[in-house]
């Protein structure tokens, strides 16, 4: 069960899809879609491997931008409710470091799951 007005995001290293819950069961309205083309690559956080492929490179980018984006809807006060994190776990392993402390306090769940092309009634039963 979801709260009302709860983000929920579901991602992966190259895309990112953003919902909003409404009513008291879970019922997902989508809100926003983008992918790794909408961003600037402009590397990940932190330091690179030198092991690290060009495609794990773009893929810890993303996930730094998508960060970035949610830190900044908390520190604005655009996320009203609760947020619930859904990502493969390497990308969610990436996420967890770079969570402002705003955007930790209204996390209430975070799964470890590969969902990003689910579709709306697959989400809302993982969620159940």
């Amino acid at each position: 069960m979801l709260s009302p007005n709860t983000l929920v995001v579901v991602a992966d290293g190259t895309s990112a899809v953003l919902w909003r819950s409404h009513g008291h069961d879970v019922n997902l309205d989508h809100l926003q879609s983008f992918g790794v083309n909408d961003v600037v690559l402009d590397g990940p956080s932190g330091s690179t491997p030198r092991e690290q492929s060009i495609q794990d490179n773009d893929e810890a980018t993303f996930i730094k931008h998508l960060v970035n984006r949610l830190n900044a809807m908390a520190l604005n006060n655009q996320i009203s409710g609760d947020v619930v994190i859904i990502a493969d776990p390497t990308s969610l392993g990436q996420m967890r470091p770079q969570y402002h402390g705003k955007l930790s306090e209204k996390i209430v769940r975070e799964m470890a799951k590969t969902l990003v092309k689910a579709s709306r009634q697959e989400l809302e039963k993982a969620l159940s």
